[in-house]
């Protein structure tokens, strides 16, 4: 929590919700709204903007309709007078708004609409002791119309659909001058094209790591921590506390996969597991990359084989290592040469030259004795690798397009069966986050694609390509080891 911080409103709203709508919080639910509505010694809030996040029916909803109804009808509160509920559509923000109409009928009942006047479609309005306040609706299509309000409470519905700044940046300046405004921001995780939820995401973890320091932003994000497979139940209590506090029962939990499709989609795992579907996306199921973590290479063998990719602009140039295990294989990365990385000499260059991949492939050669090189032959690099390669009296494993697609797809089967194990490597790590199919994995025609990718895969593809060549030699073509 921000320093300063003496109380919260936060159970205010749990007391409402059980008093009002029958319903005990889950703890999860309590804690956001204890810290999403924390203040300061001056009574002010100290959150401007708070985003909660969990995997689905967990609960969100409720504890949107908790504090919008008591927002409404609380004798003390924040200095909120202006209640927006904004989505993507309005049929979105609609969702809530119904609910807070429902929950306020028996108290409309006791009340004159002088007081608390409930309609369908014209907002809520409230003059509950003597405060007056207003909640409506609004989306992206009625942005304009945002501008022109003076908000003070913005609950805004599944922040993934928004795929530009627009509505937010609508939305936003509306709550400049007002002495205590939140936006109550609720999601689940979102994939490329939520710009302005990885925003948000982003600055959470910045803060979490102390690289920015913590102001009026919160964020609470229950998600799997990818230390176990996405159909384990122990992921399950990651990203769904109401599992984990017993709520949620296990049955519900797989009926809900299966709605996704199965524990290995895409859906399920921005749905289920509360991850980012860029994250891996479709090639790689969750949590196996995690899983065939190795922190110690295995003993090597006398025979490996390097991989051999660059970036499109020749930026970095990666090497990737492999061989064969009792148990299936190894990979990691033998070595790079990045252009951005300072030289001996503290210049930098735009580009790493081909004279610097065969450098780089010098001084490999000596600690790692390879048998044989692989590289595709549609890459730049490759005709400076084929005459390394001869100059060196080393095997050329010339990839071509029906070769690009068997290296993928025994890369990624040999990873899920549990057989390839990989180092613990940031860059390989980096990109196997940033990597993506040609084509649908289903399709059985796809390959690590350059142009599909959401990053640089250079060193993902030499992994892929190293593997190959060590796993499947008869495919590649090596000559036999001879002990």
């Amino acid at each position: 929590m921000p320093e300063g911080v003496v109380g919260s409103w936060g159970p205010d709203v749990a007391r409402y919700a059980d008093r009002v709508l029958g319903l005990r919080l889950d703890r999860h639910q309590r804690i956001v709204l204890n810290r999403a509505l924390a203040y300061r010694e001056d009574g002010r809030l100290a959150h401007r903007l708070y985003l909660y996040s969990t995997g689905r029916q967990n609960g969100k909803t409720v504890t949107v309709r908790s504090l919008i109804g008591w927002a409404l009808t609380a004798a003390h509160l924040p200095e909120w007078r202006t209640i927006i509920g904004v989505a993507h559509d309005k049929s979105q923000a609609r969702i809530p708004y119904r609910y807070v109409r429902t929950d306020l009928g028996a108290l409309a009942k006791q009340y004159g609409r002088s007081e608390l006047a409930l309609t369908a479609y014209l907002g809520i309005r409230s003059n509950l002791y003597g405060i007056p306040r207003t909640y409506n609706i609004g989306s992206r299509d009625e942005r304009n119309a945002l501008r022109g309000e003076s908000i003070d409470l913005a609950p805004f519905d599944e922040v993934r659909t928004q795929i530009d700044m627009e509505t937010y940046a609508a939305l936003g300046p509306t709550m400049l001058a007002r002495p205590e405004p939140l936006g109550f921001a609720t999601s689940t995780a979102g994939n490329d094209r939520s710009v302005l939820l990885r925003l948000w995401y982003d600055r959470g973890l910045r803060i979490v790591d102390g690289v920015e320091a913590m102001a009026d932003f919160g964020m609470t994000w229950y998600a799997s921590s990818e230390r176990y497979p996405p159909d384990d139940p122990r992921s399950w209590r990651e990203a769904h506390p109401a599992f984990a506090e017993g709520r949620l029962e296990e049955r519900a939990i797989r009926a809900l996969a299966m709605e996704f499709g199965g524990f290995d989609t895409q859906a399920w795992r921005t749905e289920g597991l509360n991850l980012w579907a860029d994250a891996v996306d479709t090639w790689l199921p969750s949590g196996v990359w995690l899983r065939q973590t190795a922190e110690n290479a295995p003993p090597r063998p006398a025979r490996v084989v390097l991989g051999v990719d660059t970036t499109p602009s020749w930026r970095r140039v990666s090497v990737a290592v492999a061989w064969p295990t009792d148990d299936g294989a190894f990979v990691g990365m033998a070595g790079d040469d990045d252009s951005l990385r300072p030289r001996a000499d503290g210049t930098a260059a735009s580009s790493v030259a081909p004279s610097d991949l065969i450098d780089l492939l010098d001084r490999l050669r000596g600690p790692w004795t390879p048998a044989a090189v692989a590289v595709s032959g549609a890459s730049a690099a490759f005709p400076h690798v084929e005459a390394w390669a001869e100059a060196n009296e080393i095997q050329l494993v010339k990839l071509g397009g029906r070769e690009l697609r068997s290296a993928s797809e025994l890369f990624r089967t040999e990873l899920i069966g549990g057989r390839l194990l990989h180092a613990n490597d940031a860059l390989l790590t980096e990109q196997v986050r940033a990597a993506r199919p040609s084509q649908p994995v289903e399709s059985g025609d796809w390959y690590l694609s350059v142009k599909e990718s959401a990053g640089e895969v250079d060193a993902i593809r030499a992994a892929a390509w190293a593997s190959w060549a060590a796993i499947a030699p008869a495919e590649a073509d090596l000559p036999p080891q001879i002990f």
